[in-house]
């Protein structure tokens, strides 16, 4: 799962990155504009229920430099 979450970062700062080069975008709106879409994308998946867990998990572990991912421990 690490390869997916380099994927994901990468997307992220190009996004930015576009953002921060186009004057008529802003990095706020980009963000917010990425977020909005990923959810919506992820709610064909997951039931709210789940979703609204998965991110708060993620929000009390942003505090943490890392996400530690474990195989088969």
């Amino acid at each position: 799962m690490a390869g997916e979450y380099d994927v994901a970062r990468q997307c992220i700062a190009q996004a930015l990155e576009c953002a921060e080069q186009d004057r008529g975008m802003s990095p706020q709106s980009m963000a917010d504009a990425l977020l909005a879409t990923l959810l919506g994308h992820m709610l064909k998946g997951r039931t709210r229920k789940d979703l609204m867990s998965f991110i708060e998990f993620q929000i009390e572990a942003s505090g943490e430099d890392e996400f530690v991912i474990t195989r088969g421990c």
